[in-house]
């Protein structure tokens, strides 16, 4: 998954170049989207793939579900792809977006900003799909389907402007975590980021699956420093000390191709490997699936 802005092109056919969008589907049915970048179109090619029409919502035959768009925050590569999402195109399903410290009135406004003139063209009822709904003050979304119920934690991440790291829990606990705009700053060792970074650990400690930044490297975060971003390999030595199953690198840079992600991602496995580590690390791609009950095999 992308990070700043889309770019497709023959050198990232594999990695992809949409930028952040996240699935994630429970046993009991639940399905929660994790941010709305210009991957929740790729995802609805999937998912909605004979909805791309407008039918009408007044007809007994259809019957409107409804879907959670939980966002980290409100930078435009995260919320570029509300205006084509087929959900709400179709009028089939209502959309309960949601973003932690964000109102509900504020979220509102985003979506009408980002559904009207002058970006996106006057079509009358397109943001009539959306309920704008507000992370309790703790910090918790619950999302219900048939009765079960899963919630999604919002942890604090440092990123200019504000974000958050999401982590959803189901009824046996941690399932995932996203956090693709997330500078941990290892570098740093100033009191008030070492508490942060203690406290990130112990929410995360565990966790079968962590979607974390790594929009640098090593070697580039040195001119990067305060840019709200994580370096791949601060990922993967965060991610070993959190004793995550598996680590989904993402954010990838968009001046980079897929062969310098692969270069990337074994240079990650290294450290894992050399630190005894039995994580898997790979890189997040566009479309790639990863069952929760096989990251620790």
């Amino acid at each position: 998954m992308r990070g700043t802005c889309p770019i497709p092109g023959p050198t990232t056919l594999r990695y992809g170049g949409n930028t952040s969008c996240v699935e994630v589907h429970l046993a009991n049915g639940t399905r929660v989207i994790f941010d709305a970048g210009t991957g929740l179109r790729a995802l609805c090619m999937q998912r909605w793939p004979a909805r791309s029409a407008r039918v009408d919502e007044h007809r007994p035959s259809v019957v409107r579900q409804d879907v959670a768009v939980l966002l980290t925050h409100r930078h435009s590569d995260h919320v570029m792809g509300l205006a084509h999402f087929v959900p709400h195109v179709a009028a089939t399903h209502t959309v309960r977006i949601a973003c932690p410290h964000v109102s509900a009135t504020a979220l509102q406004a985003l979506v009408e900003q980002q559904l009207s003139a002058p970006l996106f063209p006057p079509i009358d009822g397109v943001t009539d799909a959306y309920v704008s709904d507000a992370f309790s003050e703790e910090g918790s979304f619950p999302c219900f389907v048939t009765g079960d119920q899963c919630v999604v934690h919002a942890l604090p991440a440092q990123h200019p402007g504000g974000a958050a790291v999401l982590r959803l829990d189901d009824a046996q606990g941690p399932v995932l975590a996203y956090a693709p705009d997330n500078e941990l700053a290892l570098w740093n060792d100033a009191p008030t980021l070492v508490a942060w970074r203690a406290s990130l650990r112990e929410a995360l400690q565990g966790i079968p699956v962590l979607v974390h930044d790594a929009t640098y490297t090593d070697d580039e975060l040195v001119a990067h420093r305060g840019w709200g971003h994580s370096s791949a390999e601060e990922a993967t030595r965060f991610a070993i000390a959190c004793g995550v199953g598996t680590l989904l690198l993402t954010h990838h840079h968009p001046d980079r191709d897929d062969a310098s992600v692969d270069a990337i991602v074994a240079r990650c496995r290294a450290i894992a490997a050399e630190a005894g580590s039995a994580m898997r690390v790979m890189g997040a791609c566009e479309g790639q699936t990863v069952p929760v009950d096989q990251t620790h095999d």
